[in-house]
């Protein structure tokens, strides 16, 4: 069996199927990156025990490491109790864990975009910043999609500004003389586009 095949979801249900057919009760495996997860759920929801070790203290064994030795000593040590598994919470934490994480790089994502966006309007000598002070709120993004648009002239983009904004047409100065180059404007209408679709 190639290592390709071994892999693959119908592969690692005949492996647990094959352990189970010889009464092994239980399995150890590395918890290496991210890849351990779909076997091991896989192999727990077939009946199988699975104790998650920590590869750390595998490192410290004498000799020369490879794979299959590495194997060996995953297999060996717990069977002995010198290795516990690792801690791991019930499966219905697990998910609200993959959910919050989740949640968190969708909260952050739009802040990155607006920073990104920030960079451009820099680049171009449109400082929004000083024209608003939340480049991210109703006039600095009604500006941004103004330039994006095609508008051009300072007037009509200072004419954008929300009536409770503290600064007036005249102080919105960082809108003036904007150097529109093409790679700049390309960047923000890209980055106006991702920022929308982070916001959902």
């Amino acid at each position: 069996m190639n290592a390709t095949r071994a892999a693959t979801t119908e592969e690692i249900l005949k492996c647990a199927k094959g352990l189970k057919d010889v009464q092994v009760e239980s399995v150890a495996m590395e918890s290496t990156g991210v890849y351990w997860i779909p076997v091991m759920e896989i192999v727990e929801n077939q009946g199988l025990e699975v104790l998650l070790i920590d590869t750390r203290p595998l490192s410290r064994v004498p000799g020369r490491k490879s794979d299959v030795s590495d194997c060996e000593w995953t297999q060996k040590l717990p069977s002995c109790g010198l290795l516990q598994s690792c801690f791991r919470p019930a499966e219905q934490i697990v998910e609200i864990r993959t959910l919050v994480g989740q949640k968190a790089v969708l909260v952050a994502e739009p802040s990155d975009w607006v920073r990104r966006l920030q960079k451009c309007l820099d680049q171009m000598k449109v400082r929004v910043h000083q024209a608003v002070s939340d480049s991210q709120g109703t006039t600095g993004m009604a500006i941004i999609r103004a330039i994006v648009g095609g508008e051009r002239d300072p007037v009509k983009l200072a004419k954008l500004r929300d009536p409770r904004c503290q600064k007036n047409e005249e102080q919105s100065g960082g809108l003036r003389n904007g150097h529109w180059r093409g790679d700049h404007l390309f960047n923000l209408e890209h980055g106006l586009k991702m920022y929308d679709a982070s916001c959902g």
